[in-house]
């Protein structure tokens, strides 16, 4: 009994994100009166999030699910410049109310003060159809993890045939690890990354630390074996990443993913491939036609291979050559929630979907963003995208989905940053086909 608590306990911590934040923000206006608006704010590191509402009216609950924007400004507040992020909610529906009600989305409002990384709640606002604006007091401020999440907490904002609330308390649900049977297949995961490179050697090494911790999780979470392998520093080449494919063998309760990291390129002759060229020179005077494959070369290499589920990617420009790849500015930093994975997604995801996922991080022409803090924008946002997709909030996972926000993150993180002419946005090319 003791080494089952042991493993129950090792398997919550390994399978639980950190890159959530859930607030409780509390709330009232003046004209309202005596009335607490109580906010619970689900904010993911790919931009994307929602917020529930719940107020009482004459002794009826309401509960509203709203969408939101963000929007980065400053502001002067006590004669200091802060920045803000203002959250702007959108699309109102009402979870629990009358056919006939209606809500004006509210604002809340986050800063950073001088010398903090994370934006902390500040404020809210409550536009008004006439164009005037209401100012909110904020009375409580709480940052959540699921384990402070009770059932009738839960049931406050979410209903019970939600997947928030069926992920993390209905035990049937498959979120026992105790009763979860070991599985005979592996995450089979081949990283190739250019780390000694000057440039950019450095964000690939936070894409490697991105993929491995996020795949090994999920080999943790589904009992399934973890094989790396990983080509890099000093054995980064061709030859070695030709040679590791060609020795490979899985079998089809096996996962196998592919992930390169590095510069890449386009010849402008190739107008019908929309795939990079990944540069796998192993020193800088090395011979580039010599050294080179494209991404539709390694998803050739992999095709015959037995494993259920392939997934191969690349972060890496797809720009005509002597163009570097550029450095870009990241998202801004909300304090962060440990939330639970949910098994159910994860089996689905990874056990009870086969195929195969091609995606590459721009379009031809463009160049892929980097910087130190996060590495390659692209591996960033698939990975967040992932760990949203695997939490227990979520439902009807797939892959389509998956790749489909990781293109719109990225989008909406690149655009405007560091343009030279048409090669401002970085757009993904992706390839999915799932059954």
């Amino acid at each position: 009994m003791k080494r089952l608590i042991l493993l129950f306990a090792f398997a919550v911590a390994c399978c639980a994100t950190k890159a959530t934040t859930i607030y409780e923000i509390k709330y009232t206006f003046a004209n309202t009166g005596d009335r607490i608006y109580a906010a619970f704010l689900v904010r993911y590191e790919n931009n994307t999030g929602f917020m529930r509402v719940r107020y009482i009216v004459n002794g009826k609950a309401k509960v509203v699910n709203m969408d939101f924007d963000e929007v980065r400004g400053n502001y002067t507040i006590d004669g200091a410049n802060n920045e803000t992020i203002r959250f702007t909610g959108k699309n109102p529906v009402f979870i629990l109310g009358e056919a006939t009600d209606k809500y004006y989305p509210d604002y809340l409002w986050f800063k950073k003060l001088p010398g903090e990384s994370t934006f902390r709640p500040w404020g809210v606002t409550s536009p008004n159809p006439n164009g005037t604006t209401d100012q909110g007091t904020i009375t409580s401020v709480r940052l959540l993890n699921t384990s402070d999440i009770t059932e009738d907490y839960a049931n406050y904002f979410f209903g019970r045939s939600e997947p928030f609330f069926v992920n993390l308390f209905n035990t049937s649900s498959g979120n026992n690890t105790s009763s979860y049977a070991s599985n005979s297949g592996s995450i089979k995961l081949i990283m190739i990354a250019n780390t000694n490179d000057d440039n950019i050697g450095s964000t690939c090494q936070r894409d490697i630390d991105h993929v491995k911790g996020m795949f090994r999780d999920v080999s943790r979470m589904l009992n399934l074996g973890f094989e790396y392998k990983e080509i890099s520093g000093d054995n980064f080449g061709k030859a070695t990443v030709v040679n590791t494919l060609n020795s490979m063998s899985t079998s089809n309760n096996d996962i196998l993913i592919f992930c390169y990291s590095g510069h890449g390129f386009h010849y402008r002759n190739d107008e019908s491939n929309a795939y990079p060229q990944f540069d796998l020179r192993s020193g800088k005077f090395d011979a580039l036609d010599a050294n080179t494959l494209n991404l539709s070369d390694i998803y050739s290499m992999l095709k015959p291979q037995n494993a259920h589920l392939k997934i191969i990617l690349s972060d890496c420009c797809n720009s005509y050559l002597n163009i570097a790849k550029p450095f870009g500015n990241s998202r801004a930093a909300t304090a962060r929630s440990i939330v639970q994975w949910s098994r159910s997604n994860c089996q689905s995801l990874f056990l009870n979907q086969s195929g195969v996922v091609v995606a590459t991080a721009a379009s031809k022409g463009e160049t892929a963003k980097c910087n130190a803090d996060i590495g390659g924008f692209f591996i960033y946002n698939f990975v967040k995208s992932l760990d949203k997709s695997l939490s227990v909030f979520e439902g009807n996972t797939s892959w389509s989905n998956i790749i489909s926000e990781t293109r719109s993150a990225v989008l909406e993180m690149t655009n405007g940053q560091n343009c030279n002419e048409s090669i401002c946005s970085e757009t993904a090319v992706s390839y999915v086909k799932i059954n």
